[in-house]
């Protein structure tokens, strides 16, 4: 069971009633449910006093990140702000809060869900079926930083490895999900589910991700509806084996519950960024149809119009060591011809854009409804991830 692991800092003369009155000071900003008062290996270091910086330096080790608690009383902020000092300067990550701010609440709060999220991936196991895409030369994770950074099993897949689709029987759940939203025949790409679901189950998948484009180019079916019905379920499901973006949906569905949309980025422009893509959950959108693929005219698609109108926008880069993430309103939801299925319009900021256009992460990009910008930044603060700024 995850808590936070809080150990208590004060010089040895220090009054008792100081020390006794600890636990209640923590419990007025967490809940003890979540919290564990602990003399080793913490990861919050709650300051009582001054003089407490080699107390402090005993508890912390590289490759970690840690809380720093300071109080306006009994100079422990003065003592909390030389360790954060030293840590910035040995390159540990950390924060430093004050314990009577009114946001300091949230901020352990948060603290907590990012640490629980990640205890939660430590471990998963991600399917990669067939090979990352050609094209996708900048999203390639490899399976030791996977593993290194998120605890991320990688399982690659090939399809020569698989039972051929059509060996399969398409499931009634799948039809009823999509067959009043089209005339389109949705037999074979339920085969294509049923097959998917079966590899997810042989090998005990948490995730997946798909080489879906010799499947379209050889068979002319797609395994769009497919992976937009598993991310719809709770199961993390990416396109074109992309291990980078569907790394992000799975961090975001341990911090939130719910699985972002992967989208292209069609247009960067002053006014607007346009996303599009065709693999989205249905439960995103407010209402959809099922339509072919874009890139071939074949198989089939999700188009809709997404749900919410505030978004958080991310992504990370290969090597998990940065991460775009912006916050951004819809403007518009297109239905272009000349892109994949689903689309949004957003405005987002000078500098945003800025950063897009001149030191992109790669294409696709991580689509979440609503405001998710404070649980991704301490993310990444825990993780060691820079954040372009």
């Amino acid at each position: 069971m995850t808590k936070l692991k809080i150990k208590i800092l004060a010089v040895p003369d220090s009054p008792e009633a100081l020390i006794e009155n600890a636990a209640s000071r923590i419990e007025k900003l967490i809940v003890a449910e979540k919290c564990l008062f602990t003399e080793s290996n913490p990861d919050v270091l709650f300051f009582l006093t001054g003089g407490t910086e080699r107390l402090a330096l005993e508890q912390v080790t590289s490759k970690h990140f840690y809380l720093l608690i300071g109080s306006q009383n009994d100079n422990s902020y003065a003592s909390a702000t030389e360790v954060k000092a030293y840590l910035n300067e040995m390159n540990i990550p950390s924060m430093l809060i004050d314990e009577e701010e009114a946001g300091t609440t949230k901020i352990l709060n948060d603290f907590f869900t990012v640490k629980k999220a990640l205890n939660s991936l430590k471990g998963q196991k991600l399917g990669l079926i067939g090979k990352v895409s050609d094209w996708l030369i900048s999203s390639e994770i490899s399976s030791e930083i996977l593993d290194e950074k998120l605890g991320i099993d990688l399982c690659v897949i090939p399809w020569s490895e698989l039972t051929h689709f059509s060996k399969f029987k398409a499931s009634d759940s799948f039809f009823n999900t999509f067959s009043d939203k089209t005339n389109i025949d949705l037999t074979e790409t339920g085969k294509v589910n049923e097959l998917l679901t079966q590899t997810i189950k042989n090998n005990n998948l948490d995730a997946i991700t798909v080489e879906c484009f010799p499947m379209v180019k050889k068979n002319c079916v797609t395994a769009c509806l497919p992976l937009a019905k598993f991310n719809n379920d709770g199961i993390p499901a990416g396109c074109e084996g992309d291990i980078t973006a569907i790394a992000g949906m799975m961090l975001c569905k341990e911090l939130t519950g719910t699985i972002p949309w992967i989208a292209n980025i069609n247009k960067v422009t002053d006014d607007l960024c346009m996303f599009s893509h065709c693999t989205i959950a249905p439960c995103l959108l407010s209402d959809f149809s099922v339509k072919t693929h874009f890139e071939t005219g074949v198989g089939t698609a999700i188009q809709g119009d997404f749900k919410s109108d505030l978004i958080t926008i991310f992504r990370f880069d290969k090597y998990i060591s940065k991460m775009f993430i912006a916050t951004a309103n819809i403007t518009g939801r297109p239905k272009s011809d000349t892109a994949c299925r689903t689309q949004i319009e957003v405005k987002l900021s000078q500098n945003e854009v800025k950063l897009l256009r001149n030191n992109p992460l790669g294409n696709h990009h991580l689509i979440f409804p609503g405001d998710c910008k404070k649980l991704l930044q301490f993310a990444c603060e825990f993780l060691g991830v820079e954040i372009l700024k």
